[in-house]
């Protein structure tokens, strides 16, 4: 099995999926043991421990999956992480983004943003917005306004 993703993008993860419910003490240990600690240099995994973090209370076999996979994918990214390099340009890169109400559980959105000196990253966050999506996505400007905020 080749995974390209630490997630699938055609599998939405939720709370109350149906299927049957696995080991939350050993859900536990892999994200909050290692996953948590791992995101600080990895932030290509950032989305994925957050959304995986979210059912360490009552994880159920399609989440041991997610789980597996995001391992799988870990396993042929060992080298992957931040490396910083020194280069010419000063230049300051932000990018962001958000999944319009992506978490189908309580309809949040989940904004990340990216910010970059030059071809090195300095600065990222993803997180779950505290307020339930309301508008279309075309009028949503709130995923450009933490970057810019930072800046």
């Amino acid at each position: 099995m080749e995974v390209n993703t630490p997630l699938s993008p055609y599998d939405s993860l939720v709370l109350n999926d149906g299927s049957l419910p696995t080991d939350a003490s050993r859900f536990r240990q892999i994200i909050g043991g290692g996953l948590q600690y791992l995101n600080l240099t990895r932030p290509d995994i950032s989305f994925a421990v957050n959304k995986l973090s979210q059912f360490m209370h009552q994880p159920s076999e399609s989440h041991w999956q997610a789980l597996k996979r995001l391992l799988h994918d870990l396993k042929g990214t060992l080298y992957f992480g931040i490396h910083l390099s020194c280069c010419s340009s000063d230049r300051l890169y932000a990018f962001s983004n958000a999944d319009w109400a992506g978490n189908r559980d309580y309809c949040k959105s989940t904004t990340v943003y990216v910010v970059y000196l030059g071809g090195n990253l300095i600065s990222w966050s993803s997180r779950k917005q505290c307020f339930v999506a309301a508008l279309p996505p075309k009028h949503n400007i709130m995923p450009l306004l933490p970057p810019l905020q930072k800046l």
